[in-house]
């Protein structure tokens, strides 16, 4: 617009050029002091005045506006560029923080438990997960039923049955014992139509023989050929090397059998890896036992199975299980692996979040917010860091082109209000004031665990 403010009037040709373009230029000012055009807020809910915090690693935008309408974001952004629209629903939310609803690529659900599992879930505004291998009974079918609208839950990512050595850990795991028999069951786990192939390359402190190199060439080959990307459960620094020579780019967990030197970190940059630490679950077999007052959490305690919860509610078992020997190995794998993830996060490798919900002591939804604290505190990231691993980063593990994850026109109205700053606390993420999915504002309960039927 200053071109304008220099033009001289013409003695010429074009005696009206001046006054139109003065004409224009008041007209411009004008505009620009009403500011952006007003939107028709008919039928949409607006949060106005919160900060929001986009799940991108973007800085936060104070008194931001963001628009739903339907199951999509409209519009989002500082007040100043989105003006709070004429009509709809007003959230006032002035003093609180939106982010994004929390990604969790790590969970295992138990047959008949699902409904209860999701429920806790949402009611700590996880609202995508993804089920890394353990789908038996009727977990499968109850994920169908999810995806089709006809139960309660978060958007679900499936894996099916993951593969382990016949004899290996876990146990219950499709456990090929030739490279054709490998390929064989990739391709029945393609017809059922799997977002994931998951594989368990640990030998469970040495109490278990571990899949074989070969079989594990083989499974993500036959993957590659369908099109399905590959996770796998790792310990030891040499199989992160062989995996990543079959094609691998996914991990749970971390290398806990020493340092990683140079090499090791130049590798993980160059091909892109991805850790998903669940550092929270690592240290689950001694961090209640340490931290009784877990046991008076409503939240812990409603997402723990009553036998687990009746046996760490035993003074006794805590004492055992602070010094069994299992514990002390796991403590110094423990200090490795978060070594390990520092040394990642500092080189730029991506961290996603995956709690292993589901899996020892990892109370659903519970657990996510645990991991975040551990990725910060054990882990080394910064909490704006850690709601990324849950945000953006956890969603592009998810799928190539996700409309979750992150706060952005025309994504899911996944959001989550919390009362508190999570930056300034990473545990304000459990303060939460109210559970937006998909445009939709939660009723927000603990739900009971099932009774068994009579």
């Amino acid at each position: 617009m200053k071109w304008l403010l220099s033009v001289r009037r013409p003695s010429g040709r074009h005696p009206v050029l001046f006054p139109l373009l003065a004409m224009a230029f008041v007209a411009a000012m004008a505009a620009c002091a009403q500011g952006p055009p007003s939107i028709d807020g008919a039928g949409t809910i607006t949060i106005a005045g919160a900060t929001l915090i986009d799940g991108t690693g973007a800085p936060p935008v104070e008194d931001a506006v963001v628009i739903v309408r339907g199951d999509r974001i409209e519009r989002a952004g500082s007040r100043q560029d989105v003006p709070v629209p004429e009509g709809g629903e007003v959230i006032e939310a002035a003093g609180k923080f939106l982010i994004p609803g929390l990604v969790d690529v790590h969970n295992h659900y138990r047959d008949g438990l699902e409904e209860w599992s999701w429920g806790l879930q949402l009611h700590a505004g996880v609202l995508t997960v993804r089920s890394l291998g353990s789908d038996h009974g009727q977990t499968p079918t109850m994920i169908a039923e999810a995806r089709a609208g006809n139960v309660a839950a978060p958007r679900i990512f499936t894996a099916g049955v993951g593969f382990s050595h016949p004899e290996g850990f876990p146990p219950g795991k499709l456990g090929p014992a030739t490279e054709e028999e490998a390929r064989e069951m990739v391709r029945e786990l393609a017809a059922q139509e799997v977002d994931r192939i998951k594989m368990w390359v640990d030998t469970f402190l040495d109490t278990r023989p571990m899949i074989e190199p070969g079989i594990r060439a083989a499974v993500a080959d036959e993957a590659a050929k369908h099109g399905i990307p590959v996770s796998a459960h790792i310990f030891f620094e040499d199989d992160v090397w062989q995996l990543v020579d079959a094609g691998v780019r996914s991990f749970v967990h971390g290398v806990r059998d020493g340092e990683v030197d140079d090499d090791f970190v130049a590798m993980a940059q160059e091909n892109g890896l991805t850790f998903a630490p669940a550092l929270g679950q690592a240290k689950t077999f001694w961090w209640v036992a340490e931290h009784p007052e877990l046991l008076e959490d409503e939240e812990f305690r409603a997402g723990i199975q009553p036998p687990a919860l009746e046996r760490l509610l035993d003074l006794e078992n805590r004492a055992a299980m602070l010094a069994s020997e299992s514990t002390a190995k796991r403590r110094v794998a423990f200090d490795y692996m978060a070594k390990f993830i520092r040394r990642m996060n500092e080189a730029g490798v991506v961290i996603t979040l995956g709690s292993d919900s589901g899996a020892g002591n990892i109370a659903y939804g519970w657990g996510t917010h645990h991991e975040l604290e551990a990725l910060v505190d054990d882990g080394g990231l910064t909490p704006l860091e850690a709601l990324v691993a849950a945000g953006a980063a956890a969603a592009a593990e998810l799928t190539d082109d996700p409309d979750f994850g992150s706060v952005a026109e025309g994504n899911a109205a996944d959001l989550v209000l919390l009362s508190a700053d999570p930056l300034a606390d990473i545990r304000n993420t459990r303060r939460i004031d109210r559970v937006m999915q998909a445009g939709v504002w939660l009723e927000r309960s603990l739900p009971e665990f099932p009774q068994p039927a009579e």
